[in-house]
């Protein structure tokens, strides 16, 4: 049996959608999914170690509950505590040795875009990009709308939409966040086929981009 299916008997299925239950929208176990199927394509075009790299895309976001809502600093703290605490106990039940999840948790620690971390192993440029690639293309722009209305930011800045004369400033402006992030992952991608993927998806998000400013200036006074 690969390890593919048996990662996805249903009782483990079921262990990994739990893990996820109070996340937010755009975390949730759909999410979790689609990244495990980008990490898949790059890993197998790539020669990555699979199951470090499937198990590290299936509990990248593990409890991370809602990404607004987790106060101060102590509560960040306890919740990677309890992150780790629930990653070790889903390991348990994987016939995994020690060396490959001292992997599997370096890749989860690395891969969040805001901390600039460059991975140093394989599996963990992977994640890198498989999660990156979540945020862009057509998933991409519905996930930074779904998370700009659950925080009741803007739509955008009625003087300077496209952040054509300031600095985006994606903690007030919604579609700031395109030029603040989402249009720089591309040239952050790790991997050749994680390349060829964000080349596909950035284009579908300037797209939106020209899209959308045709139809603003056809509302303007």
């Amino acid at each position: 049996m690969c390890f593919e299916e048996e990662i996805f008997t249903q009782s483990l299925r079921e262990d990994v959608e739990r893990l996820y239950k109070d996340a937010d929208p755009a975390h949730d176990f759909s999410h979790i999914l689609r990244v495990y199927h980008n990490a898949k394509v790059i890993g197998l075009a790539e020669g990555a170690d699979m199951p470090v790299l499937l198990l590290a895309a299936l509990l990248h976001d593990a409890l991370e509950g809602s990404k607004h809502s987790l106060g101060s600093l102590d509560a960040k703290q306890d919740q990677d505590v309890r992150r780790r605490e629930a990653v070790c106990q889903f390991l348990e039940k994987i016939d995994l040795p020690e060396e490959k999840k001292a992997k599997v948790f370096y890749a989860i620690e690395v891969h969040r875009f805001s901390q600039g971390i460059e991975p140093e192993t394989l599996e963990g440029k992977i994640l890198q990009d498989a999660d990156r690639l979540d945020a862009m293309g057509a998933v991409g722009i519905a996930r930074a709308f779904m998370t700009g209305g659950s925080i009741n930011r803007a739509f955008y800045s009625p003087q300077d939409p496209f952040c054509k004369r300031r600095e985006p400033d994606d903690g007030k402006w919604n579609l700031d966040h395109f030029y603040r992030k989402l249009l720089r992952l591309e040239s952050r991608m790790h991997t050749r086929r994680g390349k060829e993927m964000a080349s596909r998806r950035n284009e579908v998000l300037r797209r939106y981009l020209k899209d959308l400013e045709e139809e603003i200036e056809e509302h303007s006074p």
